[in-house]
């Protein structure tokens, strides 16, 4: 048997595809244009092709818009189409992602021999490669196979490749058929694959057409999502015991859910709720469909929705209570600050039933904010750089972050904080001998959140964590017309806020010192808050 690995995402297939693998299979590969020899004499054309659907693992990106069953079916449909012009067998196998690695053509010729029980044996031998990236193209000349370049060997006249469809369907998503390049390119099985699954161009057009996401499905490139996880995760017991008292039974969404960590802890208390999770990131996605396969959510009902928090996804009155756990200082961040949050607060109103609550777990910034205070930072607990010395190292690696002073951290943090446009101003001053930094409290409290972050440091300084204080967030509450729950019999239950003392004792204590402008001691600011809102009836 001989053998046409056609390896790709396959989010699509082209009418050009169809009539160049008519062509691959009815002619011998040294008629083919571009045709690039391998180490072997292929002479016959091929009997079999080995559709090989590459990270099939992932899915709700704009680089993998559509998931893997949508993907196969759309490669059948494609492949019984063109049965009918040319006789051959066909297979699909799909490929787990492996990121950018030279072993990638490996890896898939390895994971088709063992998903196919080894049947199917693929060698240079006996099998020529479909590939028109030239990056790939390379890693299997260089294993002796044969290739034959589809769409490169067209030159500058090639015809649209399938991601340049997926981005007008993207563009248009409900009135992708009005598209003449659609019309014209994209093969006619899938024409009515997306016409049978509606709901496929529609998520296509909100991923593209999403300001916020990236081309990978996240608010930003440089977050790391395992240590990130990793580190919300080890206090999740934490954040969930601060909120427990206050949730309300019944439809319950946890907004900004990451990997639903919060979710599974509030599902064994809660087996009878119906349980949603919402969050952009599609690697959060894909972990918290882990924990959903694993078990972690025990008998309760739970759902995942990979979307935009501002998107209207529930109807009015239809929620018992809204968790947003770490997500409002997100929303201000990488929206449009007050404007955005305000408007998501407004919409969480609407989303909530009568007695419905909001509980809101975060960052928060210190009453007084903008007042002038002396911070001191440890130059002997790591590595002591000068100004010159850091501008002249452009990394941001956990390893050397971790290596360096508190100070030189503090210079950092002035110059890469919301990308240093003008943000963030340090006078330095002698107190009793020693260097401190004079700059504004909320300024203090929002190095103080952040500087030990060093696993995911270019991300955290896109973020603003103290740009409202309790006060605030209370008083803005109120103007969209929730009731702020507190309980001052029992001050652990209801709306708080407070300095975590493991952060004091492990994290500011010996490194970090703050003072008036006189050299008296100074509390530690707020690190977190609880707010508990409700919906009156009125």
């Amino acid at each position: 048997m001989s053998f046409l690995l056609f390896p790709g995402r396959h989010l699509v297939n082209t009418v050009f595809q169809g009539r160049y693998l008519q062509r691959v299979l009815r002619e011998s590969p040294r008629s083919l244009p571009g045709f690039i020899a391998g180490k072997t004499e292929l002479s016959a054309p091929p009997k079999e092709i080995i559709f090989a659907v590459t990270s099939a693992n992932q899915e709700n990106s704009r680089f993998n818009p559509i998931p893997f069953h949508i993907r196969a079916v759309g490669v059948d449909r494609f492949a019984r189409q063109l049965q009918a012009a040319v006789k051959f067998r066909y297979r699909v196998f799909g490929i787990p992602h492996y990121g950018h690695t030279t072993n990638f053509a490996a890896f898939t010729i390895k994971e088709i021999a063992l998903q196919s029980e080894q049947a199917v044996q693929l060698t240079p031998e006996n099998c020529l490669v479909l590939c028109s990236t030239p990056e790939v193209i390379k890693l299997y000349q260089e294993m002796g196979f044969s290739i034959a370049p589809a769409e490169m060997a067209e030159g500058d006249s090639h015809p649209p490749t399938p991601i340049e469809i997926i981005r007008e369907i993207g563009k248009l998503g409900r009135g992708w058929q009005s598209s003449p390049l659609i019309a014209a390119h994209l093969s006619r099985s899938h024409c009515g694959l997306f016409e049978d699954f509606p709901e496929v161009p529609q998520r296509m057009a909100r991923l593209y057409q999403d300001p916020l996401t990236n081309q990978e499905g996240s608010l930003t490139a440089t977050r790391n999502y395992s240590s990130y996880a990793r580190g919300m995760n080890e206090i999740i017991r934490l954040k969930y015991l601060d909120i427990q008292s206050s949730i309300r039974p019944g439809r319950i969404v946890d907004e900004g859910c990451a990997d639903g960590a919060l979710l599974a802890e509030i599902s064994r208390d809660f087996p009878d709720s119906d349980l949603f999770g919402i969050d952009l990131s599609s690697e959060f996605a894909g972990r918290f469909h882990e924990r959903q396969r694993a078990g972690e959510f025990g008998g309760a009902y739970v759902h995942f929705f990979h979307r935009n928090l501002f998107d209207r996804i529930f109807e009015s009155n239809s929620i018992d209570t809204t968790l947003c756990n770490s997500t409002l200082h997100e929303i201000w961040s990488y929206g449009e600050k007050e404007k955005s949050v305000r408007n998501y607060l407004a919409e969480k109103f609407l989303q909530l039933r009568v007695g419905g609550r909001l509980i809101i777990r975060d960052v928060v910034g210190p009453e007084d904010g903008d007042l002038e205070v002396l911070l001191w930072c440890s130059d002997t607990d790591g590595k002591n750089l000068t100004p010159d010395q850091l501008e002249g190292y452009a990394g941001r690696d956990a390893a050397w972050l971790s290596l360096i002073s508190t100070r030189s951290r503090l210079l950092l943090f002035a110059k890469d904080f919301l990308g240093g446009h003008g943000a963030f101003f340090l006078k330095e001053h002698l107190l009793h001998g020693r260097t401190v930094f004079r700059l504004t409290l909320r300024q203090a409290a929002e190095f103080l959140s952040k500087k030990d972050y060093t696993d995911n440091w270019s991300s955290e300084m896109n973020e603003e964590f103290c740009f409202w204080d309790f006060s605030k967030w209370k008083k803005v509450l109120a103007e969209v017309g929730f009731q702020v729950f507190e309980n001052p019999n029992q001050p652990s239950e209801g709306s708080r806020v407070y300095t975590n003392s493991w952060i004091v004792e492990h994290r500011l204590a010996g490194h970090v010192g703050l003072k008036d402008l006189n050299g008296n001691n100074l509390p530690w600011p707020p690190t977190n808050m609880v707010l508990v809102a409700e919906k009156p009836s009125h």
